[in-house]
């Protein structure tokens, strides 16, 4: 019969030992321990299609009593401060002086050709050539016959109409009729220059004779008080409630093109830019040959909506006719992120809880960008966090 083997307290002991260290390994799960997760780097590629108003660092030129404007400078081209850009005829003139002057002028015209009757003046066949060519130019693009540039053609037809004019006054004939016309002519274009006043370019920068309208309201001086509501409002075709549409005045805009801004309109919290973040790359929908570096400006809340500024220093190029439109910004973020389920919202206060202390440390944070499960993260309070820190998943 074998022998019963007898327990002894050494037994006991290593028992206890070991209920002792499976209580230790097991008491979070027992308990409910905190949970938590660490702070990480991260890349992340951003890239958001917004709503955005255009705003550039442009002056009207403005006259409350022009009655004809003769546009002098060329279209969306530099000017330099004090070049002439229009010339304005004021009230009390009449379009009758000007229709008076063109019909002297083909009385001018059409007698020189009845004093040259049978002789041929090549130089001035070929002038009549360049006008009639010029001019069935002119009507082709009117009528929509062909295409082309509009502005340019009336300007070659304008020099071409000049030319042959000065041809005809240097090598007008003697005769007494015709000197009576040349003082007609005179006459009436000193009329018309007694009603004449130049419009001189007031600052640097490339002219426009298209207004918006916006032109006063929407400038760099208003960033800093432009609101939501006013940009929907802009985005709605809107007046603004200081609007002064600067269209019944105006002459034309002069446009600082290497320095203007986009205010976008952003909803919800998927993307936050960040003040002095300076590596954006933007495209205007319509545009997308065309690229341009944005940095933001400023940024302001409301409501879940961001309006978030950009500045560009980039040649606006095209854009300087854009008011509005759609803008895709794509940007490449490198820092500090976390987990989704490790973000809190504290009284509308994004943030995280530090496991530094028992209950952990609330840290506010922007979130820059989220990605599934990961966000990219950065401390409001700079330095407040780091890399490999613990936080809190409650």
């Amino acid at each position: 019969m074998r022998k019963r083997r007898r327990v002894t307290g050494r037994f006991f002991i290593f028992l206890a030992i070991l209920l002792v260290a499976a209580f230790l390994l097991l008491r979070p799960l027992l308990f409910g321990g905190p949970k938590v997760t660490q702070i990480m780097m991260a890349n992340a590629s951003q890239v958001q299609m917004v709503d955005c108003v255009i705003i550039r660092d442009e002056h009207v030129i403005e006259s409350d009593s022009t009655a004809r404007v003769e546009y002098i400078a060329p279209e969306d081209t530099l000017v330099r401060s004090g070049d002439v850009v229009a010339n304005l005829y004021t009230t009390g003139y009449s379009e009758s002086l000007l229709t008076n002057l063109e019909t002297t002028r083909s009385n001018i015209q059409a007698y020189h050709k009845q004093l040259l009757n049978n002789i041929v003046d090549a130089d001035l066949n070929r002038l009549d050539q360049v006008v009639d060519a010029m001019a069935m130019e002119f009507k082709n693009l009117v009528t929509h016959q062909t295409a082309g540039n509009l502005s340019t053609v009336t300007r070659q037809l304008e020099t071409a109409m000049v030319k042959r004019q000065e041809y005809l006054r240097q090598n007008k004939r003697g005769d007494n009729k015709l000197t009576k016309l040349y003082e007609e002519e005179n006459a009436r274009m000193t009329s018309i220059q007694s009603w004449r006043k130049v419009s001189n370019a007031d600052r640097d920068g490339v002219v426009s004779f298209y207004l918006d309208g916006y032109e006063n309201d929407l400038t760099p001086a208003t960033l800093d008080t432009l609101t939501i509501q006013e940009v929907r409002g802009v985005l709605a075709g809107q007046a603004l409630a200081t609007t002064q549409d600067t269209r019944q005045h105006g002459i034309c805009r002069i446009v600082d093109q290497d320095k203007w801004y986009v205010a976008t309109l952003i909803e919800g919290n998927n993307w936050t830019p960040m003040v002095g973040q300076d590596n954006y790359y933007m495209m205007l929908e319509g545009f997308e040959d065309l690229s341009f570096s944005a940095a933001v400006t400023s940024v302001q809340k409301d409501s879940g909506v961001t309006l978030a500024v950009f500045q560009v220093n980039d040649p606006v190029g095209p854009l300087i006719y854009r008011r509005t439109g759609r803008a895709q910004f794509s940007i490449t973020l490198t820092g500090l992120s976390v987990r989704t389920e490790a973000l809190y919202n504290d009284n509308g206060q994004m943030g995280v809880w530090v496991y530094d202390v028992p209950g952990g440390t609330f840290v506010p944070v922007e979130v820059l960008s989220t990605s599934g499960r990961i966000a990219m993260i950065q401390p409001v309070l700079e330095g407040s966090l780091e890399l490999g820190q613990q936080v809190l998943i409650k």
